[in-house]
């Protein structure tokens, strides 16, 4: 039997309260599934809270979506194209250019905002837009490395795991610093020159999208993280590529994100089999759109 929940609700000043419809809870039920942040925190009731005119802040909203439990899984892979030419960026920084540490400059510093090959397009992140009612996998006991090569962030772009260990390293003899800036949480780390393993941190808390990188020494460098609460995202390769092993079987929606276009799609629904691999999950976007 259900016990109803009773809530008071307390709302800063500058919101209005906008009863869309009565709300009848149904308790404290974990078969939900969980959306945003990466996947999210568990969200049983829908609410809107919408601010007064002119305040500029976008609607806050959280869904749910009841299920049975799920034990079985399979495989995503797909591939994003680029119709027409990949444009060529110039450097960030030329080769040979004045800068305040010489080693910057020892080789050009790529633009790394659009990168492919053979038609596909790179560092996209691709994710699970909504976690079902799933046993959701601890964090691999493996670390990320995030390191900072010729005042280049490597890799530049990179998914990670809530409470995986995160190793910052800095492959340079001149200092950098690792300033992420997020939405659910940001952190900033100087980074010694020639430092390899003692600067460590963790994720503790989930974004929406992927959070930007900056390191406040040298303002060309950036990159993106992107901190989840489950193991079903990644990034695409070069040629525009990816793979997402033991996804949860059944009709799963991912999110196509990249830096350069925010959202390719909100929401693509994919039937994920139980022990085999999807119909290939392939997107298009246009050369156009990247340039500039």
């Amino acid at each position: 039997m259900h016990m109803p929940c009773k809530f008071n609700l307390v709302f800063p000043t500058g919101f209005q309260c906008v009863l869309l419809s009565s709300l009848i809870l149904s308790g404290c039920d974990s078969s939900v599934r969980r959306e945003g942040f990466g996947g999210g925190a568990l969200s049983p009731v829908k609410v809107t809270l919408l601010r007064e005119a002119g305040s500029g802040d976008e609607e806050a909203q959280s869904e749910s979506t009841a299920g049975p439990k799920i034990t079985e899984f399979g495989t995503l892979s797909g591939r994003i194209t680029v119709s027409g030419s990949i444009p060529t960026l110039a450097p960030l920084l030329a080769q040979g250019a004045a800068t305040k540490d010489a080693i910057c400059s020892a080789e050009a510093v790529p633009n790394q905002t659009v990168v492919g090959s053979d038609g596909g397009l790179g560092n996209v992140f691709v994710y699970l837009r909504r976690v079902p009612n799933v046993d959701v996998p601890a964090p691999k006991e493996e670390p990320v490395v995030f390191d900072q090569k010729g005042c280049v962030f490597v890799p530049h772009a990179q998914v990670v795991q809530t409470g995986q260990k995160v190793i910052l390293k800095n492959s340079d003899p001149v200092a950098h610093n690792v300033n992420v800036k997020g939405f659910a949480g940001s952190f900033n780390s100087t980074v010694p020159p020639n430092n390899q393993s003692d600067v460590e941190t963790t994720f503790s808390a989930a974004e929406k999208v992927p959070a930007g990188v900056i390191c406040d020494f040298h303002n060309w460098m950036q990159a993106y993280v992107f901190p989840v609460d489950h193991p079903w995202a990644t990034t695409s390769n070069p040629d525009g590529s990816f793979t997402i092993e033991n996804v949860p079987a059944g009709k799963m929606e991912f999110v196509i994100w990249h830096e350069k276009l925010g959202y390719i799609e909100r929401s693509v629904e994919v039937e994920i089999p139980a022990g085999g691999e999807s119909a290939p999950l392939e997107l298009s976007v246009d050369a156009a759109d990247l340039a500039g």
